[in-house]
């Protein structure tokens, strides 16, 4: 009698190859939304980090700014003689002289006129001349100091002790050359973020 032999290969049934496939389907889709999780968190980590640092950097270049304020009137070339230090009354803006700058032959004096305003792409924008220049005549040197904001408030203290977001306060008798003798200073963000520092004044009076 002949025996045959008759080998059976065992394998995939058509049912087990198709879950076998969604299953790894299914692990693709966590995984990669697992990996984007991870990439957002590190993202919005990364953009808080240089929005802090941005921050810092904007409150020392106002410290060192409000530290150097002097009590000089400035000319701006066209017969015009604007305050030491005053505010814009109606929308944010703040000019004042600035000391402790480079001297050099076109600027001897070191000193510089700065003006601090908000774009309209709610950026915090410092421009500064040359004591010796005009803004009427020239654009200044212009720098962005912080993006993404919503409000900043100057407050200024004066020689009665009392604060007013106007410089001069408004119906007082201070002089073009006076000067606060405190101002606080308040930013306030688009993600509500609000800090604030207070400066020290130069007494001129």
């Amino acid at each position: 009698m002949i025996k045959i032999m008759v080998n059976k290969e065992s394998g995939f049934t058509l049912i087990e190859a198709i879950v076998s496939l969604a299953l790894l389907a299914i692990i693709s889709v966590m995984s990669y939304q697992a990996v984007e999780v991870v990439t957002k968190v590190n993202e919005r980590s990364r953009s808080g980090v240089a929005s802090d640092a941005q921050l810092q950097r904007a409150w020392q270049i106002i410290g060192r700014d409000l530290m150097h304020i002097r009590p000089r009137r400035f000319h701006d070339g066209l017969g015009d003689i604007e305050g030491a230090y005053l505010t814009n009354p109606s929308d944010f803006g703040v000019r004042f002289s600035r000391g402790g700058g480079p001297m050099l032959r076109t600027n001897p004096s070191g000193m510089r006129r700065v003006n601090y305003t908000i774009n309209k792409d709610d950026q915090l924008i410092r421009t500064s001349w040359a004591i010796t220049e005009s803004p009427r005549q020239s654009d200044g040197t212009t720098l962005i100091l912080l993006d993404k904001v919503k409000d900043v408030e100057f407050n200024h203290l004066d020689g009665n002790g009392n604060y007013s977001v106007d410089w001069p306060p408004l119906n007082s008798s201070q002089t073009n050359k006076a000067l606060p003798r405190m101002i606080s200073v308040t930013i306030t963000t688009e993600n509500e973020l609000t800090t604030s520092r207070l400066f020290p004044g130069v007494v001129s009076d």
